[in-house]
């Protein structure tokens, strides 16, 4: 059943609060990914890697350490998130992470920076479960997708500016520790201005009129049953079952594992492989990374609306499906055509068309979880970022040990076409997935 598009029924004199949320939800995703990813670009200068004394097995383990305890975290992030609201659990995980992002500043050696990065990884687990919970609860269905679009841009400005900045930085001043302690000191701002503009529900929040709340009230998650059920231990091990018994969600979960296993190539080893393989110099490298990411911002944009409009012309199955597994495709294509071509210019060119093909898709993968996950949502969506940061976790260390040669430069093919293959299964696996199957059966799809 095709979905309404709710503008017409807004009531005059709504409030806007919603979309206040959602905008500092995006801003502490665009903190979330600053933190996250300037490590791997921290990491292609030669002194900071002799400072911390890594070689290249160590380099890949530093890069992929984070992404294992952030995948193993999700589920059980996703849990507390229901069970005890998002507001309270996200201010946490904000505070939490960011002192592990200035912890990473003290890093003396492979060790301590390894431990830092678990820590910052299980920290950081809860961001998505608990954004996917809090839209939930302050979204109508009809604009989950660009609402989910909005937080994955925020994300993609953190990962951006994480390269652009971080080289800048350490080009002016020589120096790298205090960046971090910088960065950690960034999100204890957002986590205070997070605390005082969220609340877990619409009725809780002082500036919510009744018009809103009666707009937000077409939602499939119903608050009071959320509440009273969230409660029970006993309800998150029947969620969890819930997804252990439904195809639907691990054909999500191999799609996320390979999306992700190809996509972590643009913030992990690019930023090396513009220097090593294409010869830019480090600041431009940066740049052009940088510009990557930025046009991966484009997809995510245009994917939410996109999304949102599939949906209400041809339902949930093929309004989340198709954006997702066609661009999948297209990510695949541009892989597999790196290697053949020659100037600078087309190398950057290929690697935006994957950023944005790869973020064409991201918010019918979060609608999704929405969509289908009743008042389990952010158990659904940990359970499927779970996955898909396994692939994030093996990628890097996969990656570098095919393009890796004993005593010579390291020779990337291998590596890249990898990713093109992960990106084509995930197409295969997008296109069998149904966001009108809910995974608690007893659930009428949204309509």
């Amino acid at each position: 059943m095709a979905i309404e598009n709710p503008k017409s029924e807004i009531a005059n004199g709504a409030t806007g609060v919603r979309h206040q949320v959602v905008l500092i939800a995006t801003l502490a995703s665009l903190v979330l990914y600053l933190d996250r990813y300037c490590l791997s670009e921290l990491l292609k200068y030669k002194p900071v890697v002799a400072d911390l004394g890594l070689d290249d097995d160590q380099t890949s383990w530093s890069l992929s350490a984070f992404f294992w305890s952030y995948a193993l975290m999700q589920v059980p992030a996703g849990w507390l998130a229901d069970r005890f609201g998002p507001r309270r659990l996200y201010c946490f995980y904000i505070v939490g992470w960011s002192l592990f992002a200035a912890a990473t500043g003290l890093a003396k050696g492979f060790a301590m920076l390894f431990l830092i990065r678990l820590a910052m990884g299980l920290m950081q687990a809860g961001a998505y479960p608990a954004s996917g919970s809090l839209l939930s609860r302050w979204v109508p269905l009809a604009e989950r997708g660009w609402a989910s679009a909005m937080i994955g841009f925020g994300g993609r400005i953190g990962a951006a500016a994480g390269l652009a900045f971080t080289t800048r930085m350490i080009v002016v001043s020589g120096q790298w520790r205090w960046i971090m302690l910088l960065y950690g000191g960034l999100g204890a701002v957002v986590a205070g201005a997070y605390w005082w503009m969220v609340r877990d529900w619409p009725r809780e929040h002082p500036r919510v009129n009744t018009a809103e709340r009666s707009l937000i009230a077409g939602r499939v998650v119903d608050e009071s049953e959320t509440q009273a059920n969230a409660n029970e231990f006993r309800e998150a091990l029947t969620g969890f079952q819930y997804l252990l018994t439904s195809g639907n969600m691990w054909l999500m979960c191999l799609a996320q594992f390979t999306t992700n296993f190809g996509w972590v190539f643009l913030v992990t080893w690019l930023p090396r492989y513009l220097v090593e393989a294409r010869g830019f110099s480090g600041e431009r490298g940066a740049n052009m990374n940088a510009m990557v990411l930025v046009a991966g911002m484009a997809g995510m944009l245009f994917g939410g609306r996109i999304t949102d409009a599939v949906t209400r012309h041809l339902g949930l199955r093929w309004g989340r499906a198709l954006p997702l597994a066609l661009s999948r495709f297209i990510a695949a294509a541009a892989f597999v055509a790196v290697p053949y071509l020659a100037p600078q210019w087309s190398v950057v060119a290929a690697f935006c068309l994957v950023a944005i093909a790869t973020d064409l898709g991201v918010p019918a993968t979060w609608a999704f979880a929405q969509d289908v996950g009743g008042k389990y949502v952010g158990v659904v969506l940990g359970w499927g970022n779970m996955w898909g940061n396994f692939g994030s976790a093996a990628a890097p260390v996969i990656v570098g040990w095919l393009s890796q040669r004993e005593g010579q430069a390291m020779e990337w093919n291998a590596g890249l076409w990898a990713c093109a293959a992960a990106f084509l299964i995930s197409g295969v696996a997008a296109f069998g997935i149904d966001a009108s199957r809910p995974v608690q059966p007893s659930l009428e799809a949204p309509a």
